[in-house]
C-alpha cells in the first residue's frame, strides 16, 4: 500500500495541477461493505478513477484505477494500475517493463 501511495504522489507532483482548472465530473462512493469507488476529472486534462474493496484481513485490499495528465512536453500520459497483496501493478507506455517488474512488494 506504501508503493501504491509512492507512485500517487509522483503522479500529482508530475502533473503539476492547474490552479485555474475546473473540475468536470467528481464521483466518490464509499460503500458500507468495505468497498470504495471514486472519479475525477478536470478541464486540464487530469483524470483519475479508482475502486478498491477488502478482499480479506489477510489479502488486504485490492485496487484497480487509473490516471491521466498532460506533461509539460504536451504529452498525455495514461497509467493503469493494480495493487494488491501481490504488491502496486503499473501499467503504460512510458513505463519501462524492468521497473515494474522489479517494484517491491511490502
Amino acid at each position: 500500500m506504501k508503493t501504491l501511495l509512492v507512485f500517487a504522489l509522483i503522479a500529482i507532483v508530475a502533473a503539476a495541477p492547474n490552479q485555474n482548472a475546473k473540475t468536470l465530473r467528481y464521483e466518490n462512493v464509499q460503500d458500507g461493505d468495505s468497498s470504495y469507488k471514486f472519479a475525477f476529472e478536470s478541464d486540464d486534462g487530469i483524470s483519475r478513477q479508482e475502486q478498491g474493496e477488502l478482499k480479506t484481513e489477510e489479502e488486504g485490499m485490492n485496487v484497480q484505477g487509473n490516471f491521466k495528465f498532460v506533461a509539460d512536453d504536451g504529452q498525455e500520459y495514461v497509467v493503469q494500475y493494480v495493487a494488491d497483496s501481490q504488491g502496486f501493478h503499473p501499467e503504460g507506455d512510458h513505463i519501462p517493463k524492468e521497473y515494474v517488474e522489479n517494484v517491491p512488494s511490502l
